[in-house]
């Protein structure tokens, strides 16, 4: 698992480093209205790549603490869950 979490890391890392917050904005207003919605998805992934790299870190450290596989309140998340989300952070 710990090496399935370091490459999704390196691959979220490296989505995060191809988007950029803002387009620029050009003279026609369609144009505008284009950009603003490339610039609200661009940071609506931005937040949910951000947010997947904290969870990937709070496993590798679990992983490093030997509490892997169990949420915040100790209850064991099911392995079938962890193989589909390597980072997932709560038992359902």
């Amino acid at each position: 698992m710990k090496q399935k979490l370091l490459a999704q890391k390196q691959k979220l890392q490296d989505d995060l480093a191809g988007l950029s917050k803002h387009t620029e904005m050009g003279d026609d207003e369609d144009e505008n209205a284009e950009e603003l919605n490339v610039d609200e998805v661009s940071n609506d992934l931005i937040v949910r790549i951000k947010s997947d790299l904290a969870k990937i870190d709070k496993a590798l450290a679990k992983i490093d603490d030997g509490t892997y596989g169990t949420d915040d309140d100790g209850k064991p998340i099911a392995e079938e869950r962890l193989r589909a989300l390597p980072w997932a952070d709560r038992s359902i």
